[in-house]
């Protein structure tokens, strides 16, 4: 694994992992005597922070996909390359808007393209059956559109923009792929 997709996973995982420490460190140890946390792993504090509390389910999925990602070093296309580790048809780093390097769609919305849970929120599937299903989608918080066409899926990649107009999170990147390296990642998208 090379340095870039090192420091880049280095760097959220130092960030989800300090916000873990402070959040626990500071509240924890005041639990037993706030009565809304409850006690033990059943109030609040302990949904959260407990043996099956949503920071641990989170951090679990992230170091779970990461390894996956870390343990291919050989891929089917370059359209797997891309989506996987980020590096285009021509082995260099696609640019983004996090400044991230060796990380592709794989980082964020699973190896499989399945989607996951992360930084809160929950990141969609990729699939391409998904991405195009007639009746298109509502996401948590309302927002909504329709199926997504190779078009409009281009426009959400680079511009951060869905079919419906609606603009996303600035947790997604805006990547700036060249129209043959989307083509790829597409071909790629549609055999998940």
């Amino acid at each position: 694994m090379g340095k870039p997709i090192q420091l880049s996973i280095g760097v959220i995982l130092f960030i989800v992992g300090l916000s873990g420490l402070i959040f626990y460190h500071r509240f924890i140890p005041i639990q037993d005597s706030l009565m809304f946390m409850g006690r033990g792993t059943e109030g609040m504090m302990g949904g959260m922070m407990g043996d099956r509390g949503m920071m641990r389910r989170m951090m679990t999925e992230m170091m779970r996909n990461m390894e996956e990602i870390n343990k291919r070093t050989e891929y089917s296309s370059s359209g797997e390359r891309i989506f996987l580790k980020g590096i285009d048809s021509k082995g260099g780093f696609i640019k983004n808007s996090h400044g991230m390097q060796g990380a592709g769609c794989a980082m964020c919305h699973g190896v499989e393209a399945r989607g996951m849970f992360m930084m809160m929120v929950d990141i969609p599937p990729l699939r391409w059956k998904y991405l195009t299903d007639p009746g298109g989608h509502t996401h948590p918080g309302g927002r909504n559109h329709p199926p997504f066409t190779e078009a409009s899926f281009k426009s959400c990649v680079l511009a951060g923009i869905d079919p419906g107009g609606n603009t996303l999170n600035t947790m997604m990147p805006r990547w700036e792929m060249s129209g043959e390296d989307l083509d790829r990642l597409i071909e790629y998208l549609r055999t998940k």
